[in-house]
């Protein structure tokens, strides 16, 4: 008899546990739901529903041990809540002018200010831009045994280097001389292997989370299809473009960790987008306080 009392008592208690498991699974859903359903709040959501977005990937940020307020911040970021000028005149219903205080021409939101505003590309943009570049750079270097820092927010990536050992030549930033006029001339990073005659062009580059997907097809298929097929036709080389496409809040394509390795054994993920949305929570910084 005691046996039995013994079972019934952990049926009990499983029964209790399952219970409690459902009512919890069921509340989450239903907040996620409620969550979604916002205009403005479920923008970010329903972003990461999308087909092509890598979710597990996109969500290992917040595992990378950023200081809490910068992890508040882009949080806050993700969900829409900064108090940019929109926010102020449609949400808390003030009567401010709405336009981005920097540009002048749209509306300030957090999208605007992160990767759309029209005065920032040649300062703030383009500096979050060459801090994932250079990581990139930094994390090809190290591969081929080619001398840098040991740091990689020391290193400064020079017009050329080589590893004369292996024939590799690293070009950063350099237009290629072509037979024929070719407009997007000039990837980020060329890496030339004259031995098992290969080059890759790596592209980086940070948009809006909304336009991730298009923007590894305009690199890939779009914009350097013809210095790959140039380069394949003058150097007798096995061309290959390779775009590095992060969001501008972390957001982060199916491929792209594919992509990552590719580049370069060494390189991660998770670094890139940790580069990618601090340079982005520093510019929100540098706005938001103007």
């Amino acid at each position: 008899m005691p046996e039995i009392e013994n079972r019934e008592d952990k049926s009990a208690a499983e029964n209790a546990k399952a219970l409690k498991h459902m009512f919890k699974s069921k509340m989450k859903s239903l907040k996620e739901e409620k969550w979604k359903n916002k205009a403005l709040h479920g923008q970010y959501p329903k972003i990461l529903e999308k087909p092509y977005v890598d979710t597990v990937t996109t969500n290992k940020w917040l595992s990378s041990n950023l200081k809490g307020e910068t992890e508040g911040l882009l949080v806050a970021a993700q969900d829409q809540v900064l108090n940019t000028r929109n926010y102020q005149k449609v949400i808390c219903g003030q009567q401010v002018e709405s336009k981005c205080r920097m540009c002048s021409q749209h509306e300030e939101t957090v999208d605007n200010i992160v990767s759309g505003c029209e005065i920032l590309p040649k300062t703030e943009y383009i500096s979050r831009h060459n801090n994932a570049a250079a990581y990139l750079h930094w994390s090809i270097c190290k591969g081929h045994d080619i001398e840098i820092t040991d740091k990689w927010y020391e290193h400064e990536p020079e017009t050329v280097m080589h590893n004369k050992d292996n024939n590799i030549t690293i070009m950063w930033d350099m237009p290629v001389n072509t037979d024929r006029t070719i407009t997007a001339n000039r990837p980020d990073i060329i890496v030339n292997d004259s031995v098992n005659s290969t080059c890759k062009l790596i592209e980086m580059t940070v948009p809006s989370d909304r336009n991730i997907a298009l923007k590894e097809t305009e690199k890939k298929k779009s914009k350097y299809k013809d210095l790959e097929l140039e380069i394949q036709r003058m150097w007798h080389m096995k061309t290959v473009v390779i775009p590095v496409v992060v969001g501008a809040l972390g957001t982060v394509k199916k491929g792209m960790v594919e992509n990552i390795k590719r580049v370069s054994e060494r390189a991660t993920m998770t670094e890139i987008q940790k580069i990618c949305m601090l340079g982005s929570a520093r510019i929100l910084r540098k706005v938001l306080s103007v």
